[in-house]
């Protein structure tokens, strides 16, 4: 197993646009292991807000996660298993704010802590043109956007090609 993790989250709307809750999270490592899964909501959030715009981009239907949506602790346990110690990473501090809504809708604590991935890149001394040539070599490798499992994966290859160095 490679750590570090990313993490990536897809929700029902943009918080700027109401009360969003997490419909969609994966989590890859830097060894393209990954994990994706869909978050069935909790009775709480039916209430909350749905942007058919967020819906547009991920494609992720209400009836989708009732259909295939697995229980918000379930989807938190087994993404705990595969984080399993590593330190998890993300490119929006979204991602700890549906992290922390996910873990209140079932009264869990937080399995383990998102931090912010430009962290990471600045403490090992990455400069900008090393990341975005990273970073654009993911997304020729991996193009689709607004997918978590896609995101996620895509993130953990930027950092897997800075630390081989090989771009």
């Amino acid at each position: 197993m490679s750590c570090p993790a990313l993490i990536d989250f897809e929700a029902s709307c943009l918080p700027e646009y109401g009360q969003s809750y997490p419909i969609e999270v994966a989590v890859a490592r830097t060894d393209g292991s990954s994990r994706a899964w869909l978050i069935r909501p909790v009775d709480a959030w039916r209430y909350w807000d749905w942007s058919d715009e967020a819906e547009a981009l991920h494609g992720i239907s209400q009836q989708l996660l009732d259909d295939e949506g697995l229980p918000p602790a379930q989807v938190l346990a087994e993404m705990a298993a595969f984080v399993n110690g590593c330190p998890v990473y993300a490119d929006a501090d979204l991602d700890q704010y549906w992290l922390e809504v996910l873990c209140q809708g079932v009264g869990a604590g937080l399995p383990f802590p998102v931090h912010y991935l430009g962290e990471f890149l600045k403490e090992r001394g990455y400069t900008r043109p090393q990341v975005v040539t990273a970073l654009e070599e993911a997304k020729r490798r991996l193009p689709k956007e607004h997918l978590a499992r896609e995101d996620a994966k895509r993130l953990a290859l930027v950092v897997r090609l800075l630390l081989e160095g090989t771009v």
